[in-house]
């Protein structure tokens, strides 16, 4: 519709009102002489300056839509989740989310995707001696014995605005399930900190570990896990992200 208007506008130059202001003008800067007041030479001029800003339109149009390559700040994004302890509360822990990237379009959400992957090593229950326990334990093994988790997106649904859902295949323990994840894109813009273009988004779902093979201590510990990702990423390297991989290097 925009390219429309604005070609409309470019044939119709030669009798617009923005046509009889560049008269006006050439008259009062006397100009007149020099070229003939509606002549082709000032619709060319006229023609001209509206090709110039049509071509600039649909550039920067082009730019804003097209899909932008976002590199994750691994300090800051991470995945939480919480799960019933005896039912007496509710036990949370934090994962990760490893150095990587992801495709995203802020116009046309089909066509971004999304692939996260969240080490094991890096599972955190709050706890130094629980941290321990859990691997100590071979009901656990599973678990621990695959070097991550990890999530491929399919598809992303938008429903609204900046919501949506996020399908895709997550594998856990080595098992992969298909999986939904509720989807808000918080903020698309400039960071004031990194002066980088910037995405912040967040995803919830409800998973059950016994899909996953993962059905131990059933009745002390539930089976369903709410999940919530935290994801904030840029355009351009993530210069923390060596810095980070080495500090956590013997974490836990």
């Amino acid at each position: 519709m925009a390219r429309k208007r604005c070609i409309s506008s470019l044939d119709r130059s030669g009798n617009s009102a923005q046509f009889r202001t560049f008269q006006a003008a050439f008259r009062t800067l006397g100009l007149a002489g020099r070229y003939k007041v509606g002549s082709n030479h000032l619709k060319g001029v006229l023609m001209f300056r509206h090709a110039a800003l049509c071509a600039a339109f649909f550039a920067a149009t082009a730019a804003q839509a097209a899909p932008v390559t976002y590199t994750i700040v691994s300090k800051l994004s991470k995945v939480s989740f919480n799960l019933e302890h005896q039912g007496f509360i509710p036990v949370s822990g934090t994962l990760k989310i490893a150095p990587g990237s992801f495709v995203f379009d802020h116009e046309d959400w089909s066509k971004s995707s999304v692939m996260v992957s969240l080490p094991t090593r890096m599972l955190d229950m709050g706890d130094g001696l629980w941290n321990e326990q859990i691997r100590g334990d071979e009901s656990w093994m599973a678990l621990f014995k695959q070097p991550e988790i990890r999530f491929r997106s399919t598809r992303i649904e938008r429903k609204d605005g900046m919501s949506g859902v996020l399908y895709g295949d997550l594998t856990v323990a080595g098992v992969t399930r298909p999986v939904a994840l509720q989807m808000k894109v918080n903020k698309v813009g400039m960071n004031r900190v990194s002066d980088k273009q910037s995405v912040g988004i967040t995803a919830s779902s409800m998973i059950k570990r016994s899909d996953f093979g993962l059905d131990a201590y059933m009745d002390l510990v539930g089976d369903e896990i709410a999940v919530q990702i935290q994801l904030e990423a840029a355009v351009g390297a993530d210069t923390d992200a060596v810095k980070e991989m080495q500090m956590n290097s013997g974490a836990h």
